[in-house]
């Protein structure tokens, strides 16, 4: 059990981590620019969390396994077997909570008073000033919203993790894993335990974000 909530939260911060990255510049490059094809790739971005995470979990164990079109490039290449192993978890975690992070730092990007920018343009502030000192700050609440959702999508993720990394005690079998297999035997004292975690966990980290929130709310009032 404690592998598994290791194992979990591991996944979770690293995937959440790798989220924000990409989910956030994604967000400010479609809020910023305007160019061919733009609405195709941005559905795109969002599709995994229209999917089954069953089909996701395929298309993953397409891309990725090691005849995969990027898989194979990975194993000839470095010799990396990137299926069933945590860090097939981490991928799966990834994929699913990008659309999560993209769509709320972009309503937060948007949400900024175009007029803000205008005057950080005229006091000759650069691009990079502009979005460290003022886009980012003003749209801290939907990016906060957008690592909330993404840290409780990853720690829920199972459909997608079991067919992409498996069910391999103390390497791949996260909480959610432990949780169906424990049913499945019969050992509700320990669903029952995995359970009270999960919630503990939502509970205290959706208690910090919206206090987060709450705080950049007051700030952004003064």
């Amino acid at each position: 059990m404690i592998n598994a909530i290791l194992l979990s939260l591991k996944v979770t911060a690293i995937s959440v981590f790798i989220t924000f990255f990409i989910g956030t510049g994604l967000a400010y490059i479609f809020h910023k620019n305007n160019f061919k094809f733009k609405n195709i790739i941005e559905t795109l971005i969002v599709l995994p969390i229209s999917l089954p995470p069953a089909v996701v979990g395929y298309i993953l164990l397409i891309l990725f396994g090691r005849r995969g079109i990027i898989g194979k490039i990975f194993y000839d290449l470095f010799g990396w077997d990137i299926i069933f192993n945590w860090k097939a978890a981490c991928l799966v975690g990834v994929v699913v909570t990008v659309p999560l992070m993209y769509q709320n730092a972009k309503i937060g990007f948007d949400n900024v008073q175009k007029e803000i920018i205008e005057a950080a343009k005229v006091d000759s502030a650069t691009s990079f000033q502009i979005f460290k000192y003022v886009i980012f700050p003003l749209s801290l609440k939907g990016i906060l919203a957008g690592i909330l959702l993404s840290c409780i999508r990853s720690m829920g993720e199972f459909g997608a993790t079991l067919i992409v990394a498996g069910n391999i005690p103390g390497q791949t079998q996260t909480i959610p894993l432990l949780i169906y297999f424990s049913i499945e035997s019969g050992d509700l004292k320990n669903v029952s335990i995995l359970i009270i975690i999960i919630i503990i966990f939502s509970f205290v980290l959706v208690m910090i974000i919206n206090k987060l929130i709450e705080r950049e709310g007051k700030k952004q009032g003064e």
